[in-house]
């Protein structure tokens, strides 16, 4: 009984000095985690725990170091065909509160004590989104990009990565407004683009297939169409057909009404060369779309060489591929739950066009083979 109360004498002088004994026995830290989540068009929060053992003061400042995080802005997974909205909250601990706990706990023989935490919830939170509407998808527009040069798949990816996490409010929405300049200051590259009947390089080529991504999603979330050009031709990177958009600030643009009950978060991905836009918010209508329907065919053009003195002497580079001319439609059925029922359709027309090559700087002619030596002798 003496040996007993002179141990926990010393204890106790022991951690009003604030430091343990070398040979402290482990006990158990235990950090509770709450998560929200958005289910099936609800949200629900979820409390958890983990365990964390600690033998030392030292080793409790640096598990606090560890576990420390910033919040991560909420994200729609995909989960055994479900979406679902998720966040990470961000942890943040007071030191001096923390081994307040731990003292505490020692000194009362527990084995385990609750880790004091503060959490810092994104901005803006799950709770937030939640109540501007976002709770579920909505649609998912995609396109592959495959075959573009380095530059064109940096400006797309560029392009589309401004527009992740963008919240569109109700109402008439721009898409140049929302991605903002395409210039050389803003990261973009020079690539090719089309311009009238012609391919050339300039600042942002690529861009035109963010836009179209983004508007499929649209037109499959069944939102009105109020500003939409399509390319002068048919571009192979855009299948199917009649479902492109191209954007030339500040001429043309791509322009939508978002007239659903509440806002729209736009969510990108990249998963090899296809590049995808989600939409989330609420849903109050199904789609049915129909296409695409091609009348008016018209054989494509003959190839054309542009000079590359970039490219080796003799290269030959496709950069473009040959379209045939026609007229596409394709249309679309939105189904609202009032009852409601519009139908319209998107008429594209393009024109014939020819495959276009880079073309490197000629070869310099072979020289002649040297004449055969002469030899010498009577006849």
């Amino acid at each position: 009984m003496l040996r007993r109360f002179a141990w926990t004498l010393a204890l106790g002088l022991a951690l009003a000095q604030g430091s343990t004994t070398p040979d402290s026995s482990p006990i158990t830290a235990i950090l509770v985690l709450e998560e929200d989540v958005i289910e099936d068009g609800q949200i629900l929060s979820y409390v958890g725990s983990q365990p964390y053992p600690v033998a030392t003061e030292k080793e409790l400042r640096v598990l606090i170091k560890k576990l420390a995080r910033e919040p991560k802005r909420p994200r729609f997974v995909l989960q055994d065909g479900r979406w679902r909205g998720v966040e990470k909250k961000g942890l943040a601990f007071d030191e001096a509160e923390v081994l307040a706990a731990y003292r505490e706990a020692l000194a009362n023989g527990r084995k385990s004590f609750r880790l004091p935490v503060r959490y810092l919830p994104p901005t803006p939170s799950l709770k937030d989104l939640y109540a501007l509407g976002i709770r579920e998808h909505l649609a998912t527009g995609e396109t592959d990009f495959r075959g573009s040069s380095r530059e064109r798949a940096h400006n797309l990816l560029l392009a589309s990565s401004k527009l992740d996490g963008l919240l569109i409010p109700p109402g008439t929405f721009s898409f140049n407004q929302a991605l903002g300049p395409i210039t050389e200051e803003e990261g973009y590259k020079e690539a090719f683009v089309i311009v009238g009947d012609r391919t050339e390089q300039g600042v942002g080529g690529g861009v035109c297939q963010v836009s179209t991504t983004l508007f499929r999603a649209f037109f499959l979330a069944g939102l009105p169409i109020k500003e939409r050009h399509a390319h002068s031709y048919q571009v192979a990177y855009y299948k199917p057909t009649g479902l492109d958009a191209a954007v030339i600030q500040p001429y043309k643009d791509l322009k939508v009404v978002n007239d659903t009950p509440g806002h729209i978060l736009v969510q990108r991905s990249v998963v090899g060369t296809r590049l995808r836009f989600h939409l989330f918010g609420t849903k109050d209508r199904e789609v049915r779309w129909e296409g695409p329907f091609i009348s008016d065919r018209k054989p494509p053009l003959p190839p054309r060489e542009i000079p590359a003195p970039s490219l080796p002497p003799g290269v030959r580079k496709q950069v473009d591929f040959a379209a045939e001319g026609a007229r596409v439609e394709v249309r679309r059925t939105v189904r609202y739950r009032d009852g409601r029922v519009l139908e319209n359709k998107v008429v594209s027309v393009y024109r014939p066009w020819g495959a276009v090559y880079l073309v490197g700087p000629t070869p310099p002619p072979e020289a002649p083979p040297a004449p055969p030596a002469q030899g010498g002798g009577a006849p």
